[in-house]
């Protein structure tokens, strides 16, 4: 477990060490729309197919046209389109029924005209909003139909904008005004409103507020509007890449309409001529060794395909040791493969030395190609590996209090000491050895070496790090009385095993070194608490309230009830022996009343203390408190006047 924990720390500080310095590095991309991910989309999109929702349907349908897949169930597909079309109402859900009906040539009776009225009714009216003109448009296009006067579309749109010049706005206006004829320039400005406006995140992505959909709308809109003006966009080539980042971080989107705007987007960024992201990465892990020298190199753009630009010169201009930062190879050039999209170099010819590595990598070609961006100052990280074999491993007992030096037993790896060793409290264990890389001799240091004793009884296990000195030679030293309380002062056989790892080793290892028989306080297992497992069920924990406190005797609870009662039953005495003068109560209805709620209240207390919750009482306590207040304040009122007569 430690090994592994360890492992995974430093693989962590690795890895941000590799982050913090692509921050600060030039903007790129390492990764590309896998056959993997291909795969994933295609399943989404089934789902979408499968789905009884039209728009799911559409986005699905337009995402198999895009994977060059054909259609599942094209024919129930159509037949369900007629029965949309029956109940559908919206511009967008006819635009949805049209394109859907194109894309997969159905036949039968056709619901397109429903659809080009409500396309025309759209664009005929100067009310319309910037949605319903690019579903009208969308549709147009679709259907194969020319759009009538553009002049009036531009000047329609540009009122819409007015009213709502929104992302989602924006992001339609410019697809709408890339079919259009006329003067787009005032749309084409407003891209770089919109680009703007768009959050940046660890200097690596951009997006939009709202997500993949409306980010993709707005890229691919935006390039699209310039290849219809043939003028390049206001996006630089750092921010198209930091798009790209963004969409294909994306890639594991779970909806139809995401998968294809994920798509459709990717397919814009290859294919516009003003800025096409190219990636650089390993086809691998990015690991060489002396057995293994070559480092191969992906080559291609944002869908794994070959760069249409051709040929190429490849070369990694720095490769700098993460220990240290020390440059240890520059300008060395990759050689071209059979595969395009592949180069390779021996790395290994420079005699680099095991480590962990930042390579700078360009990807220029032999003619000038501007639309070419993120090709230069690529960041990969590569892994020097190399096995290591253990030198001159050596383990003895001395005295803990150094009067007897400790008498060393050589092992050789892999194999185990005959004997068992003997050792009480008084004693102390020593090991030395050193570790060195098999192919060139020279000593290395690694980041885990353990040594694991193994109670063979009991299944326990202790685990102490072997540090090593300046010599680069790993020694441990272990007092056996001092650490008693950690092997649980028990006697018996122990395992002892050495455990070698790092990310940098191909072979890491663990060894069965030797067997030691400790004599410590404890004898037997049986004296010994079984470890806790943190992997076991826990025992269940029971909650003991506090107990109520002992309840007095029913005479004494009689006793005092009847004293608290004495006082009423006096009134009632002395009202019946000097009488009870009523003469000024009014006998009206609010006086009644008040009295009456005064009683009630009296006696929803008493139901509150016998079997009533709060919250009851209050319900009650609340219609009873309003008449006796409205009552009482009636009845005071028609006091105070009658004094005042």
């Amino acid at each position: 477990m430690k090994l592994l924990e360890t492992h995974l720390g430093y693989s962590i500080l690795w890895f941000l060490s590799i982050s913090l310095y692509l921050t600060h590095a030039a903007t790129t991309t390492t990764s590309f729309l896998s056959t993997t991910d291909r795969s994933r989309l295609q399943q989404v999109f089934h789902t979408g197919i499968e789905s009884k929702d039209l728009a799911s349907i559409h986005f699905a349908v337009l995402g198999y046209k895009l994977l060059e897949v054909p259609v599942p169930n094209s024919q129930e597909i159509c037949i369900h389109i007629v029965e949309f079309s029956k109940s559908a109402i919206t511009i967008e859900a006819n635009y949805y029924i049209c394109s859907i009906w194109k894309l997969l040539g159905c036949t039968g009776a056709s619901p397109l005209d429903k659809s080009l009225k409500s396309f025309d009714g759209a664009l005929g009216s100067e009310t319309s909003n910037v949605a319903d003109l690019y579903f009208a448009v969308q549709g147009y296009t679709h259907l194969g139909q020319k759009l009538k006067d553009s002049a009036k579309i531009l000047n329609t749109l540009q009122a819409a904008l007015k009213k709502d010049d929104g992302l989602y706005s924006l992001g339609y206006s410019y697809h709408i005004a890339s079919q259009l004829e006329g003067d787009k320039t005032p749309l084409f400005n407003r891209i770089e409103d919109a680009v703007v406006q768009a959050d940046e995140v660890d200097g690596r992505f951009l997006q939009f507020e709202g997500g993949l959909s409306i980010t993709a709308l707005i890229v691919s809109g935006a390039y699209k509007l310039s290849a219809a003006m043939k003028k390049p966009p206001p996006i630089t080539g750092d921010q198209a890449v930091k798009f790209a980042n963004y969409f294909l971080s994306r890639r594991s989107v779970q909806t139809s309409k995401g998968a294809y705007c994920l798509l459709e987007v990717l397919n814009t960024l290859t294919t516009n001529q003003y800025h096409n992201p190219v990636v650089i990465s390993f086809p691998g892990q990015g690991v060489v060794s002396s057995e293994q020298p070559k480092l191969s190199v992906h080559v291609t753009n944002l869908l794994g395909k070959p760069l249409t630009t051709d040929p190429l010169s490849l070369s990694i201009e720095s490769a700098t040791r993460v220990s240290d930062d020390v440059v240890v190879l520059s300008k060395k050039k990759f050689e071209p493969t059979s595969d395009k999209t592949v180069y390779s170099v021996n790395i290994m010819e420079a005699k680099t030395e095991p480590g962990l590595y930042k390579l700078s990598v360009n990807a220029m070609p032999i003619k000038p190609d501007p639309k070419l961006v993120g090709n230069v100052g690529v960041i990969l990280s590569l892994k020097v590996i190399c096995a290591v074999s253990v030198d001159n491993f050596e383990i003895g007992l001395g005295d803990a209090d150094q009067t007897t030096q400790p008498k060393f037993d050589k092992v050789a790896h892999p194999q185990k000491l005959p004997r068992d060793l003997q050792a009480d409290s008084l004693q102390k264990l020593v090991t030395k050895f050193s570790l060195k890389d098999k192919q060139s001799g020279k000593a290395l240091v690694v980041h885990q070496a353990f040594l694991r004793f193994f109670n063979t009884i009991t299944k326990q296990e202790i685990i102490f790090v072997s540090e090593p000195d300046a010599s680069n030679n790993y020694r441990f030293e272990l007092d056996i009385g001092a650490k008693a309380a950690e092997f649980g002062q028990l006697s018996g056989l122990y395992n002892i095993y050495l455990i070698i790892g790092d990310a940098i080793l191909s072979n890491s290892f663990t060894w069965h070194v030797a067997d030691i028989q400790l004599k410590l306080s404890l004898d037997s297992p049986a004296q010994v608490t079984e470890p806790i497992s943190m992997y076991k069920p826990k025992h269940e924990i029971k909650h003991l309230f506090r107990e109520p406190e002992r309840r007095p005797p029913v005479v004494v609870s009689n006793f005092f009830t009847g004293l608290v009662t004495v006082p009423f039953f006096i009134l009632l005495i002395l009202w019946a022996k000097i009488g009870v003068n009523i003469s000024n109560f009014p006998f009206s209805l609010y006086a009644v009343g008040f009295h009456i709620g005064l009683g009630a209240i009296f006696a929803l207390f008493g139901c509150f203390w016998l079997k009533l919750n709060m919250f009851q009482t209050l319900k009650y306590l609340l219609g009873l408190g309003i008449v006796t207040f409205l009552c009482g304040n009636k009845l005071l009122s028609s006091i105070a006047k009658k004094r005042k007569q």
